[in-house]
């Protein structure tokens, strides 16, 4: 059977000879609703920004948590090689020297004399040596 050619606006499958615009998921003619694509380039963008400065976030204060811990590492060993004759009390200060035969540990505080002070420490209850303002 022959069909004679349909219009623009029929949906018409020529190889079921039937008209198919129900089956479609859009509209076939001019009174049909419009087709709004939504723009996801926006919605991927606005996404990407949000984790990207979450993810600086979290890594500024990985880093400054990795130099802290590099920073305790380096202090906690600077004082265990140092020489003293005395058994550090947990939580006191304590006050590390150059000398000529290498870094020494002592009580005394930087402005009772004149020697090279490199940095005042306090023994914390995990035997870590923790840098302190003088």
């Amino acid at each position: 059977m022959k069909t004679s050619k349909k219009p623009d606006g029929v949906a018409w499958d020529e190889e079921k000879e039937e008209y198919i615009a129900k089956l479609l998921p859009y509209g076939t003619s001019n009174s049909s609703p419009i087709i709004h694509i939504p723009n996801v380039d926006a919605f991927k963008k606005k996404g990407v920004d949000k984790v990207s400065k979450q993810f600086q976030a979290e890594l500024d204060d990985l880093k400054s948590r990795i130099k802290s811990f590099v920073d305790l590492a380096a202090d906690t060993q600077r004082v265990y090689s140092a020489k003293f004759k005395f058994e550090p009390i947990v939580g006191e200060t304590y006050h590390l020297y150059e000398g000529k035969e290498g870094d020494f540990l002592s009580l005394i505080t930087p402005a009772s004399w004149n020697k090279k002070h490199i940095g005042s420490f306090r023994l914390n209850g995990e035997y870590k040596w923790e840098r302190v303002s003088t």
